[in-house]
C-alpha cells in the first residue's frame, strides 16, 4: 500500500549529492518526484541508510531556478534505488 499524500511525477532531472563528502559528487536522476520527496535511481550498494541525511544539488526547471541545494532524508531503499523525504524545500 502507497503511504504518500502527494501524487508523484514522472520526471528525469539530474541530482547532485554534495554531502555526505565520502561519496564525492555522484551525479544520479531522479525516477520520480513531488512537492516532499524524489526517488533516486541508483544501485542498492551505493545507497545510504534509511534515516541518514543528505544534501543534494538539484536542476530547479520545475520551479523556476537554475539549481536548488535540498537537504532531504533516506526513507526508503530498493533495489532500484532510494526515496528521500525533502526537510527544507517545497517546489509547489
Amino acid at each position: 500500500m502507497d503511504k504518500r499524500i502527494h501524487e508523484r511525477q514522472e520526471v528525469s532531472l539530474s541530482v547532485e549529492i554534495l554531502d555526505p563528502p565520502h561519496l564525492g559528487k555522484v551525479s544520479l536522476v531522479t525516477r520520480d518526484i513531488n512537492k516532499h520527496g524524489a526517488f533516486i535511481l541508483l544501485a542498492r550498494e551505493k545507497c545510504l541508510p534509511v534515516g541518514r541525511i543528505v544534501s543534494l544539488r538539484m536542476s530547479g526547471v520545475l520551479w523556476g531556478e537554475k539549481l536548488s541545494t535540498v537537504s532531504a532524508r533516506v526513507v526508503r531503499v530498493t533495489d532500484e534505488g532510494m526515496g528521500l523525504q525533502f526537510l527544507d524545500f517545497d517546489f509547489m
